[in-house]
């Protein structure tokens, strides 16, 4: 089941897919509570999309890096405990990002091509496009310039729109610690964009 990643991003609200995974995984009864994978799957596809965007990933790889997820998750339900889907999936989320950037030099070796997507019957000028790939390549470059942990906290604050909370949630880490990477984050990431040549005035 392909669900389009890019536009279903934009679509959905920050945390919808966790809390009703959330939901699921709740039992009055204390007993070990394994969700089905196909239900995680539907609950959570986006939110962990979103994830692996905000971990560094290639856009064009975000949707097969999902998708891979999902294909661990499956190996890996079973031994689940059933305590906080959302770092369950999360930790696995990472771990396959990781393993996609080290082996890219052999990726490039093969000449792996993204996918074209389909052109708008109406959309924006050709540069406006240039002009917004521009600055996203700007942001990419600062942002990959951070560390992982502070880059991943701002990214999913401040891009993906998930609250400390959700966040502290899904790294499994203490509020505290989401806050404080979140501010060195913001510092880094302001006195990186201090740091980029200024465009002359052509006059």
């Amino acid at each position: 089941m392909d669900v389009p990643v890019q536009q279903a991003i934009v679509r959905q609200p920050p945390g919808d897919g966790l809390a009703g995974a959330a939901a699921h995984e709740d039992r009055a009864s204390g007993e070990r509570a394994i969700p089905l994978l196909d239900h995680v799957y539907r609950s959570c596809f986006i939110d962990v999309a979103r994830w692996v965007r905000a971990l560094g990933a290639n856009p064009a790889d975000i949707e097969d890096l999902t998708q891979e997820v999902f294909i661990i998750v499956g190996r890996k339900l079973a031994s689940f405990d059933g305590r906080n889907l959302h770092g369950f999936l999360y930790r696995i989320a990472r771990r396959t990002v990781r393993d996609h950037r080290r082996s890219a030099w052999i990726r490039r070796l093969t000449g792996r091509r993204a996918r074209v997507p389909d052109l708008p019957a109406q959309g924006p000028s050709a540069l406006q496009v240039l002009q917004d790939r521009e600055r996203q390549h700007l942001v990419e470059g600062i942002l990959a310039r951070m560390s992982e942990a502070r880059r991943t906290t701002f990214a999913l604050f401040e891009i993906e729109g998930y609250s400390g909370e959700e966040i502290a949630q899904i790294q499994s880490l203490p509020l505290n610690t989401v806050w404080t990477r979140l501010h060195h984050a913001r510092k880094d990431f302001l006195r990186m964009v201090s740091q980029l040549p200024r465009e002359e005035d052509d006059g």
